[in-house]
C-alpha cells in the first residue's frame, strides 16, 4: 500500500473519530441540559406546593380558633337562659366590630285550606335566599378577621419551621428529588428569621426562591431560600454511563 493512501486513511479515521467524540459530547451536553431543566422545574413545583400548604395550616388554623370561641360563646348562652342571638365581638387594629347569628325560625306550617303548596314553596325559597345571604356576609367578616389577623403577626410566628420542612422533603420526595437540602427564611428587606440546623454553604450559589404570603402586602411577605450541596453530582449521575463510551 503506497504512503500517500495510508496518510489519506489515516486523516479520513482521525476526522471520523473526531466527529463521533464531538456528537458524543454533544449528546451529554443535551442531556445534562435537559436533566438541569427537569430539576428547576421539580424544585420550583416542590418549594410552591409547600408554600401553598403553609398558608392554607394558617387559615385552618385561625378558622378553628374562631369556632371554637363561637363554641364556647354559645355553651356560654345556653347556660345563661338558652338565648338564641349569639352576639361575637371581635378587635382590630382598636376598633370593636360585631355580628349576631340568628337562627332561622322556620314559619307555622299551615293548613292546606290557609296556604297553597307554591306560595309555602316561594316562602322557603326566600327564607333559604334570606339565610344565604346572611351568612355569606358573615363569613366574609371572618375572613377579614382571619387576614387582617394574621398578616399582623411577626414572620417568625406565622410559620412552624419543622412543620414547612417536612412539607418540603414531602414535596421534594413526591417530584422525584431525594438529596439533602439546607435552606433559610429571611423578611422581605432581607433579614434571616431562620435556618436549618444542619445548614451548609456548599452549593449557596446555586439557590431556589419562593415567597411566602404571596398575597399579603410586600412589607408582610418572607422568602424562602434552598439550596441542594450535592445537585451538581446528582445532575451529573444521568450522564456517567457515558463516560466509558468517551474513553474508549
Amino acid at each position: 500500500m503506497k504512503k500517500s493512501t495510508i496518510v489519506i486513511l489515516g486523516l479520513i479515521m482521525s476526522c471520523s473519530f473526531i466527529g463521533l467524540l464531538s456528537l458524543q459530547v454533544r449528546y451529554i451536553e443535551e442531556i445534562v441540559s435537559m436533566r438541569h431543566e427537569q430539576f428547576d422545574e421539580s424544585v420550583k413545583r416542590s418549594l410552591y406546593n409547600a408554600a401553598h400548604k403553609l398558608e392554607l395550616y394558617e387559615t385552618m388554623r385561625y378558622i378553628e380558633k374562631d369556632v371554637a370561641e363561637a363554641e364556647i360563646a354559645d355553651q356560654i348562652s345556653k347556660h345563661e337562659g338558652g338565648i338564641v342571638t349569639h352576639q361575637y365581638d371581635y378587635k382590630s387594629d382598636g376598633k370593636v366590630s360585631s355580628f349576631e347569628m340568628r337562627t332561622i325560625i322556620m314559619p307555622k306550617r299551615h293548613t292546606p285550606q290557609e296556604k297553597n303548596i307554591p306560595e309555602t314553596s316561594r316562602s322557603l325559597q326566600d327564607i333559604v335566599r334570606s339565610r344565604y345571604v346572611h351568612q355569606r356576609a358573615l363569613m366574609d367578616e371572618v375572613i377579614y378577621k382571619i387576614l387582617y389577623t394574621a398578616s399582623n403577626q411577626p414572620l417568625e410566628k406565622r410559620i412552624n419551621f419543622r412543620a414547612l420542612d417536612r412539607d418540603l422533603q414531602a414535596e421534594l420526595l413526591h417530584n422525584g428529588i431525594d438529596i439533602p437540602y439546607h435552606f433559610t427564611i429571611s423578611t422581605s428587606d432581607g433579614r434571616e428569621i431562620y435556618r436549618c440546623a444542619d445548614y451548609e454553604t456548599e452549593g449557596e450559589d446555586q439557590s431556589y426562591s419562593q415567597i411566602l404570603f404571596s398575597n399579603d402586602p410586600p412589607s408582610k411577605m418572607g422568602i424562602l431560600k434552598i439550596h441542594f450541596p450535592t445537585m451538581n453530582s446528582y445532575i451529573y449521575s444521568s450522564v456517567r454511563f457515558m463516560i466509558p463510551a468517551l474513553f474508549f
